[in-house]
């Protein structure tokens, strides 16, 4: 996969960039979101890109960051929805509004976006509430109940395992489960034990 493309913004328009790389244009399909982030024509741009591939074309869409390509991919995961109807929706709603309004199954905000039926509306939330936690893109609402305020020490292992790559959302629930069994005193304790959980 064509993780991101730098180069030379030569073309902009709200659904369409190309960015010109030594000498190849690369045409790209954008939302309104990721347009609004744009820098000026003529200036150098790096836009995250997922390329579609279709028997008759291949089609490359760009994100002015990876949260909102996760979004994307989650979108089009769902029956029904392909990447024009993902481009449309990302163009209808603020990325942060769309996770917000799935999350909290709002189907009105959802329906209110072009091109979103109620059935679809329902889809999305029954189909990407659960795998948009899992990704980190949304709080798990049932977790935040359960985790009281971080004693010090569990904020210094939050930190170090969110620096060693693994999700804010799976490090507070393996916490959770560490302190309920007795929280360790010392950090490096509750790494191991924390890493155990996860």
């Amino acid at each position: 996969m064509i993780d991101f493309i730098s180069g030379t913004l030569a073309e902009k328009t709200p659904t369409r960039i190309v960015v010109q790389v030594n000498g190849i244009g690369f045409e790209i399909q954008i939302s309104l979101n990721t347009y609004q982030h744009l820098p000026p024509q003529n200036e150098t741009v790096t836009v995250k890109t997922y390329l579609h591939v279709r028997e008759d074309m291949l089609q490359l869409y760009g994100f002015a960051a990876s949260e909102e390509r996760m979004i994307f991919k989650g979108l089009i995961s769902v029956s029904g929805i392909g990447p024009k109807l993902a481009q449309t929706i990302l163009s209808g709603i603020v990325s942060t509004e769309l996770l917000q309004a799935i999350q909290n199954s709002d189907l009105d905000r959802l329906t209110s976006i072009s091109g979103v039926g109620k059935k679809t509306a329902q889809r999305l939330v029954v189909e990407l509430k659960e795998k948009f936690i899992q990704m980190g893109l949304v709080p798990d609402s049932d977790l935040d109940q359960a985790i009281t305020m971080l004693t010090t020490v569990e904020q210094e292992a939050l930190m170090a395992l969110i620096s060693l790559g693994y999700k804010k959302p799976t490090v507070e629930k393996a916490l959770s489960k560490v302190r309920k069994a007795g929280a360790p005193e010392s950090v490096e304790q509750l790494i191991k034990q924390a890493l155990q959980q996860i």
